[in-house]
């Protein structure tokens, strides 16, 4: 039994020096990244084996080395910003350095987007109120929208536009998340180009009832982008004047690139096919008709 043991020892060693070896085959992979463009090196790209903690940073030559890494078919992938990632397979062995140059293609990068508020700018993934976006250049493009009040109608959350009396051209009601006084005005605060525009119904101007519609003078084909804000975080930032809310409106500035027309047209034609042939006939004296313009010239009785 002790020979029997021993042995199993002698075994179990050998094979643990038989595994060695084969475990610690690594190798490194190197290479060079640059500028698919302008074929300039860049420095500071970030290269990783994928799967693993191995990774290096690119010099200011572009030149980059990751050492100790596991034998076998590896997957290297080199990420950069304002660069599209790129990645590459190579055969990592201990008899000679794996290679893998890259060449970056330039991508647009999706920049956050920038609320102006009463407390200043700020990014908007920051923002903890609720203020919704409207898109109002992308809206006109698409839908058949005439007015102001056909550009707010069902594009936000909590925003409802009703007409306040069924004659054309007049006034709309703005209600955001519902009427919050019985006396007094539940309209809610309009800016333009950061610009307070008052909607006291004293100057006729965003009521409701037989009063025209001011807000509807803008045409939204000059809209830009709505911003609704809405709830407490009106009045927050606002003052209690917006406790029925905020609606800042960002009218389109000119833009640096050559110039672009839209144009536009409408043609409509009015067709009328019937001739009333009763309203241009008479009866005759044998109970037949005859046309008015006949009895006008006598062929006709």
């Amino acid at each position: 039994m002790r020979d029997r043991g021993l042995n199993l020892i002698l075994v179990g060693v050998l094979s643990l020096f038989l595994a060695a070896p084969a475990a610690a085959q690594r190798g490194n992979v190197t290479g060079e990244v640059v500028d698919a463009s302008t074929g300039q090196p860049l420095n500071g790209a970030q290269v990783v084996i994928e799967g693993t903690a191995f990774g290096a940073l690119t010099n200011r030559n572009g030149r980059y080395l990751i050492t100790n890494v596991p034998a076998g078919t590896q997957t290297v992938r080199v990420v950069m910003l304002g660069f599209e990632a790129q990645t590459k397979q190579v055969e990592v062995s201990p008899a000679a350095p794996a290679v893998a140059d890259f060449r970056l293609e330039v991508s647009a990068i999706a920049l956050d987007g920038v609320v102006v508020t009463a407390t200043g700018e700020q990014r908007k993934r920051e923002i903890g109120n609720a203020i919704a976006t409207i898109a109002a250049e992308d809206i006109v493009e698409l839908a058949p929208v005439k007015n102001m009040s056909d550009l707010l109608q069902s594009r936000s959350a909590g925003v409802i536009i009703t007409n306040a009396t069924g004659t054309p051209g007049m006034g709309s009601r703005i209600r955001i998340r519902g009427a919050s006084s019985i006396s007094l005005s539940n309209e809610p605060l309009i800016y333009v180009d950061g610009v307070r525009v008052s909607n006291d119904a004293g100057f006729t101007l965003f009521t409701g009832g037989q009063e025209p519609s001011r807000l509807d003078d803008i045409n939204p084909e000059d809209i830009e982008s709505i911003e609704v804000v809405k709830g407490p975080a009106a009045a927050t930032l606002y003052g209690t004047e917006a406790a029925n809310g905020v609606i800042r409106i960002t009218t389109k500035r000119g833009r640096s690139g050559a110039t672009r027309w839209n144009v536009w047209s409408e043609v409509g034609a009015v067709v009328e096919p019937n001739d009333y042939p009763l309203n241009y006939r008479g009866l005759d004296a044998s109970g037949g008709t005859c046309r008015l313009d006949a009895v006008a010239s006598g062929s006709c009785t």
